[in-house]
């Protein structure tokens, strides 16, 4: 019997990245969906049921740790961890992540071994 995958959920509005990030993750064995919308992210979430979420900081409508305070305020979806990918290497948002509670904290351009070894480690860490 095979080990279930686990679910990976992107989040970010460029396309590019969430379709490389996509077939990485599933190139690596894991399940993903990706969300180009933050404002349905947690609908989605709560669908979807994610075993770890990876998302953009910086996108329209909301941000990445909008998006994380209101996870960690809801029992449903305080568990789940989050990984925050961007392209801003600023301290207070890598910071102002850690703070709400990021696993980690991920810069962009990303290097796909690097990330995959992260969500590994953080998903170990789940005991999942």
């Amino acid at each position: 019997m095979s080990e279930k995958k686990k679910k990976v959920l992107v989040i970010d509005d460029e396309v590019l990245i969430r379709e490389v990030v996509k077939a990485t993750l599933v190139n690596s064995n894991f399940e993903a969906v990706t969300l180009e919308s933050p404002k349905e992210a947690e609908a989605v979430i709560r669908k979807t049921k994610p075993d770890l979420i990876l998302m953009d900081l910086y996108m329209p409508e909301l941000n990445g740790l909008e998006i994380l305070k209101r996870l960690k305020k809801d029992p449903e979806t305080a568990k789940i961890p989050v990984i925050i990918f961007s392209g801003s290497q600023e301290r207070a948002d890598i910071l102002g992540g850690q703070q709400i509670g990021v696993y980690e904290y991920v810069t962009k351009p990303i290097d796909n071994r690097v990330l995959v070894a992260k969500i590994r480690s953080v998903l170990n860490l789940q005991g999942k």
